[in-house]
């Protein structure tokens, strides 16, 4: 009768393990995040269940479990430097502090830099760090919903030079020396 204890005990210290294995050993699914321009955002391996309950979710319309912002506001925080044109439609003054609903087109085509923190809404075609845009050098773009600090340089000989410090609904901008 001894024995036969022993002799269970010491099958279940060799199995033990392999039943462990064979339980913790949950399968795992790679998954990678891409913007609407294709470059990767993030990369995470979750397990199969979690990832069959994702699918399920996104299926039914519920995208709150991406972590994708759908809402709109002063989300895009902008600092903007350039010597060119700037045309705001239907709009004479040279310099203004608060909102303007109206959009601004800027062309920076004697240089520039403009740097946008991005919040929910944008069009960017210029080198990205993290979550913030980057433009040097010449550039154009649109600002909608401006709210901040804009003034404007005129000279004689020169462009006119611009800064823009502030927020806005949507920013879309294009770099011309990429």
């Amino acid at each position: 009768m001894r024995w036969k204890i022993v002799a269970m005990l010491v099958c279940v210290m060799f199995l033990a393990p392999l039943v462990h294995d064979a339980v913790a050993r949950e399968e795992m699914a790679k998954v990678e995040v891409f913007d609407c321009f294709g470059n990767k955002i993030e990369e995470r391996e979750i397990s199969a269940k979690k990832l069959d309950s994702l699918e399920r979710d996104i299926a039914r319309g519920d995208l709150d479990v991406l972590g994708i912002k759908h809402d709109f506001g002063f989300s895009n925080y902008v600092i903007s430097y350039g010597r060119g044109e700037v045309f705001i439609p239907l709009y004479k003054e040279r310099s203004f502090l608060r909102l303007m609903l109206r959009p601004i087109f800027f062309n920076y085509f004697d240089g520039g830099f403009t740097i946008i923190k991005f919040g929910a809404n944008y069009v960017w075609k210029g080198s990205t760090i993290g979550d913030y845009g980057i433009m040097f050098r010449d550039q154009c773009g649109m600002l909608l919903g401006f709210i901040g600090l804009h003034i404007q340089i005129s000279w004689k000989l020169h462009p006119e030079t611009h800064i823009f410090v502030g927020g806005t609904l949507l920013a879309a901008g294009y770099d011309r020396f990429l």
